[in-house]
């Protein structure tokens, strides 16, 4: 159980310190590795950070809509994303060999706290070269 815990803190680690510095990109054209790179470290934050997604949701709805609203629809819409961004998160992990771009937005949770999860409909896949 030990060694479980450390492999996924360093994975999330990992993650933290990769995604945002493989989204900082220089030219509208990205390479294969580093599309593939951003996707593997976004999916392995969105897996170990989807939980957060519950708070974040009853923030926003309070900020929002108000605390009564917050607490309860806030509440349920969280429990949603909180599984919608962690269901996300393995996909990314499975498929990060496929450049597609996020199908959820912000893609990462500390990325615009205060913005209200959505999620897009289809993926669409980056122009790599």
């Amino acid at each position: 159980m030990k060694k479980m815990n450390c492999l996924a803190l360093v994975l999330v680690g990992l993650s933290i310190g990769l995604a945002p510095a493989a989204r900082a990109e220089t030219s509208g054209s990205r390479s294969y590795a580093a599309t593939v790179g951003e996707k593997f470290g976004i999916g392995v934050s969105n897996a170990a950070t989807g939980w957060v997604e519950l708070p974040k949701t009853m923030y926003v709805s309070s900020v929002q809509d108000g605390p009564a609203s917050g607490l309860t629809l806030g509440f349920f819409k969280g429990i949603a994303n909180l599984a919608g961004r962690s269901l996300l998160g393995v996909t990314d992990i499975v498929t990060f060999m496929i450049p597609t771009k996020p199908m959820i937005s912000p893609p990462v949770i500390w990325e615009n706290f205060d913005q209200e999860t959505s999620y897009g409909s289809t993926w669409e896949l980056y122009d790599t070269h």
